[in-house]
């Protein structure tokens, strides 16, 4: 087997060499090399302690049933354990200062138990076989800890205390783990190319500037949970194929970001939640397929989300309560779900519908709300409701769109209703209730064009205004103004 060094321990042994000759003389070295032969009943079993300032260690053993155990307590310290047969055991326990942990195993039913206690730890695990469990404890400033596992049933478990702590894994395989808690300052955790079924990805999180992230994921029926605490929380997704994978981010702090770009495949659950300052959601190609679910709450003061998805029967939910929200919506495709509750202060929402029997439901509750409906395709059905002062709508196509329905509630003080839809068979109802309802556009009148349509416009209080028209064969128009100082000019051709 190839001896394979970490990258630090090459900097590790400069700057050894920088070190005084007595310092030299007192460094502890041990090299065992074991190789287990047919009729061998027990295996190898290797046991290292040293305690000293500077300690070096390497453990090869090829065989069944090894044991091998390292400790080492003094200021320089590295371990290398390099293992290749069946149920092998391997304890690497390294107290103070500078660190290193180097483990190489190929075969079944491994046990990787590193403990590192100090201030510059790296830990570095590589594993082939099946039903291994590696369980990795550091603590001090500096951590690095990175974890390979190649086969099935496998298990990761990294704990980390400091402030400058760093982990990634990656799998090949099926039915894999990992789980990673971090608290400190600088927190960082990734999985990289994951590719296999039913793996399951645990992030936890609990300082200023945490970062965790997926990147590369190709399977099906995996599992990702991340749950950051602190001031700048991000979450990445990236490249990410497969059917039924769950992706469940948690981000409480100050100012949070979650990226998806993009999540491809079918029967996928996204479900996010932020609660903080500044909470962002941003996935501009968010999700491609069929039959996917997302879930965004945001529960903060300047709350952002943007969604995309291609593909049919998605439904997209976002909800956000704070003081000025934004939310953008886009749905390509047909059956597609969209839903937007904004409960605050200055709430802006936009959601475009490109395709057939979607279902769009946009509410709005707080005191100036905006709204902004972008319609291209057929037989959607579109629901709006604000409720606040200042009330704003635009509701347009930019083609011919037809056997489109359209409700349209306004509560409040000032509120406007601008239109401009072409197509046939379309029905447009809208309900205003409060003082300085006004349905026309920017030009000062709103336009209906088509044939077969239905437009239904009744405004409750005082200083209504209704400019407009339509334009077509065959379609009916009612206006209703219930108060004082109320003007209707509406034109039919």
């Amino acid at each position: 087997m190839n001896v394979v060094m970490p990258r630090k321990h090459i900097l590790g042994l400069a700057i050894a060499m920088i070190i005084s000759g007595p310092v030299l003389a007192q460094d502890n070295e041990v090299i065992i090399n074991q190789t287990s032969i047919v009729g061998t009943l027990e295996g190898n079993t290797a046991e290292v302690v040293q305690s000293g300032e500077i300690g070096f260690t390497i453990i090869n053993q090829t065989g069944l049933l090894n044991d091998s155990a390292v400790q080492q307590d003094g200021v320089w310290l590295e371990a290398y354990n390099f293992i290749e047969g069946e149920n092998n055991l391997v304890n690497t326990y390294q107290i103070d200062f500078w660190h290193v942990a180097y483990t190489d195993i190929a075969g079944d039913n491994n046990n990787v138990a590193i403990s590192q206690n100090g201030f510059y730890n790296i830990t570095e695990a590589l594993i082939t076989g099946d039903s291994n469990t590696i369980d990795v404890y550091q603590e001090g400033d500096f951590q690095e800890a990175y974890f390979s596992l190649i086969g099935d049933s496998n298990a990761a478990t990294l704990d980390q205390q400091g402030f400058a702590n760093w982990s990634r894994v990656g799998f090949n395989g099926n039915n894999n783990s990992f789980y990673s808690l971090q608290s400190g300052d600088d927190n960082q955790s990734g999985m990289f190319n994951l590719f296999g079924d039913r793996n399951n990805f645990e992030s936890e999180q609990y300082g200023d500037a945490n970062v965790a992230g997926i990147v590369g994921v190709m399977g099906n029926n995996n599992s990702f949970f991340v749950s950051q605490e602190g001031q700048s929380n991000a979450f990445i997704a990236y490249d990410v194929l497969g059917n039924n994978n769950l992706m469940d981010v948690m981000q409480t702090g100050n100012a949070n970001l979650f990226l998806l770009d993009p999540l491809q495949g079918d029967q996928n659950l996204v479900l996010i939640e932020q609660r903080g300052d500044n909470n962002e959601v941003a996935a501009p190609t968010g999700l491609v397929g069929n039959n996917n679910q997302i879930d965004v709450w945001q529960r903060g003061n300047v709350n952002s989300s943007l969604f995309a998805t291609v593909g049919d029967d998605h439904n997209v939910q976002v909800r956000q309560t704070g003081n000025n929200n934004l939310s953008e919506v886009v749905l390509y495709g047909a059956n597609n779900t969209g839903k937007v509750n904004s409960r605050g202060d200055n709430n802006i929402t936009g959601i475009a519908i490109d395709g057939q029997n979607n279902d769009v439901d946009m509410r709005q509750l707080g005191d100036d709300n905006i709204a902004v409906i972008d319609i291209i395709g057929d037989d959607n059905d579109v629901f709006i409701d604000q409720t606040g002062n200042g009330n704003e709508l635009l509701v347009s196509s930019d083609i011919m769109v037809n056997a489109n329905n359209i409700a349209i509630e306004q509560h409040g003080d000032i509120n406007l209703v601008d239109i401009l839809l072409a197509g046939s068979n379309n029905s447009l109802d809208i309900l205003q209730q409060g003082m300085g309802n006004w349905v026309a556009g920017d030009d000062g009148y709103f336009a209906v064009a088509g044939d077969s349509g239905l437009v239904s416009i009744t405004q409750l209080g005082n200083d209504n205004l209704v400019l407009g028209g339509q334009y077509g064969t065959a379609n009916v128009m009612t206006v209703t103004q219930v108060g004082d100082f109320n003007t209707a000019t509406v034109v039919q051709n």
